[in-house]
């Protein structure tokens, strides 16, 4: 495990290129930031806290209705190109209300401890990736964190924004950009899904209780680093 990014929460006003509120001396953030670790091994992101990871809650929260009542989930990828390019930027984290942040590695050893056999992952090369890769992009420009997703939600406004200046030029920033923005967003999150490198991932699983949970225990600290592990 090391230190990867730290993920200022929604009440804070960290942007891109302006100073973060989050100190590097607070082990754990104070109240203004999520600090995630990484793990060396299987690439997960791992929101650093000192209580235990419930791996059930964690692969229940990703949970999705899969086809014939298969056992399918649904995570963003932070393994993929757009995880990589963004970083504390990436739209994602915005969504991401879990301990992990998986990759195609940490998935499997998740599936397997509880007690499933995953296939491979498939990469859609639609859908809400395209979103977070395209508001990924635009945060490199913008000074609020995911401007236009959080004015559509109702979460920003001018009035709780940086002001009214600030607010304008992000607008007119965000809506003058985006259409070039596509232009590189859409293909290139294609070709991402193509390479196995797509934002969002989807994997099926079927039960099998006996699968390999004493190899997990000898891997335990590959998913989950420090600290203790259910």
């Amino acid at each position: 495990m090391f230190p990867w990014i730290g993920v200022p929460n929604s009440a804070t006003e960290a942007s891109v290129g302006l100073p973060s509120p989050i100190d590097p001396d607070d082990p754990g953030g104070g109240d203004n930031a999520r600090l995630v670790d990484r793990c060396q091994d299987c690439g997960a992101g791992i929101e650093r806290s000192r209580g235990a990871i419930d791996l059930a809650a964690e692969l229940a929260r990703i949970e999705i209705e899969g086809p014939d009542g298969t056992r399918t989930f649904e995570a963003p990828n932070r393994a993929s190109w757009q995880g990589s390019l963004g970083g504390d930027g990436w739209a994602a984290l915005a969504e991401w209300k879990g301990r992990l942040l998986l990759t195609p590695r940490a998935m499997e050893l998740l599936a397997r401890k509880n007690g499933l056999e995953p296939e491979d992952p498939a990469f859609p090369p639609a859908g809400p990736n395209q979103r977070w890769l395209w508001q990924s992009i635009l945060n490199g420009i913008t000074l609020h964190n995911n401007f236009l997703s959080e004015v559509r939600a109702g979460r920003l406004r001018m009035g709780s924004s940086r002001g009214p200046a600030p607010f304008v030029a992000d607008m007119v920033a965000s809506v003058l950009a985006t259409p070039f923005v596509l232009l590189v967003s859409v293909p290139l999150e294609a070709l991402a899904a193509l390479a196995g490198r797509g934002g969002r991932m989807v994997v099926r699983a079927s039960g099998d209780s006996g699968e390999r949970l004493g190899d997990f225990d000898d891997e335990r600290s590959k998913l989950a680093g420090v600290g203790d592990v259910r």
